[in-house]
């Protein structure tokens, strides 16, 4: 298995995805009982994130080679299940693989199947700043927590996981605490304040300086509303500027 993880990890990369390994057990450790996973607590799990580079190297590509993307989905989710679609034909054809993406939801309570912010965090992949990590004696205003990657700060997405329930990690590993890149209480309440209240303007994702952030292009089809992305997207495709 750990060759074909290897081949999962370099091909991604090409794609712009970095993946990260986890326990199932860890993440069902640190949700609630309507989260957790029906797997054995050693399940291997594999979480793909998406780096500023995913854009360029994935989407775009997509887009290209299906120019009549239906109207009703999102172009981008279906890139994204597009790739792993192809690691499960290729790859992974002979494993049993559940995966869970970002933009689902249980159709019977309309949550979210999983919770990869937190997943991301008990991966080591990107803390998981919360308002308990913050002392804020000011205010009892609800904070929603947000993820910030060591390397790529705020611009980056977690996008799916992959669990293998016939595969297991040793019983006596531990999970990597992801870096706290924010550590002072100062930082970590503008952080989300930021989050929170000015996410438009994307300053909450340069909290840290960030070794890359995504191009002109990602920003302004990030920047507009889904309804109106179509028009770049048929801009993109024709050729014209966007």
């Amino acid at each position: 298995m750990d060759a074909k993880l290897n081949e999962v990890r370099d091909q991604a990369e090409s794609r712009g995805f970095v993946t990260y390994t986890f326990k199932v057990g860890w993440y069902n450790d640190a949700v609630g009982n309507a989260f957790k996973l029906p797997f054995e607590y050693d399940a291997l799990g594999v979480l793909l994130l998406s780096s500023p580079d995913m854009f360029e190297l994935n989407f775009l590509p997509y887009l290209k080679n299906n120019p009549t993307q239906e109207v009703h989905r999102d172009p981008l989710d279906c890139s994204v299940a597009d790739f792993v679609s192809h690691l499960k034909e290729g790859i992974l054809k002979d494993e049993a693989v559940e995966t869970y993406f970002d933009y689902e939801t249980d159709p019977r309570t309309r949550r979210p199947r999983i919770l990869l912010q937190t997943v991301g965090h008990v991966a080591g992949a990107a803390f998981y700043y919360q308002q308990m990590h913050v002392t804020n004696s000011e205010s009892s205003k609800k904070l929603y927590g947000v993820s910030i990657h060591p390397d790529y700060g705020g611009w980056f997405a977690f996008r799916s996981v992959m669990v293998f329930p016939h595969h297991f990690l040793p019983r006596d590993l531990s999970p990597k605490p992801p870096v706290d890149v924010v550590p002072g209480n100062e930082d970590r309440l503008k952080l989300l304040l930021l989050f929170n209240d000015h996410w438009k303007d994307n300053r909450f994702r340069d909290i840290i300086q960030p070794q890359k952030r995504y191009s002109e292009l990602q920003q302004k089809y990030f920047g507009t509303l889904p309804a109106d992305r179509k028009i770049l997207v048929n801009d993109y495709l024709s050729g014209l500027p966007p």
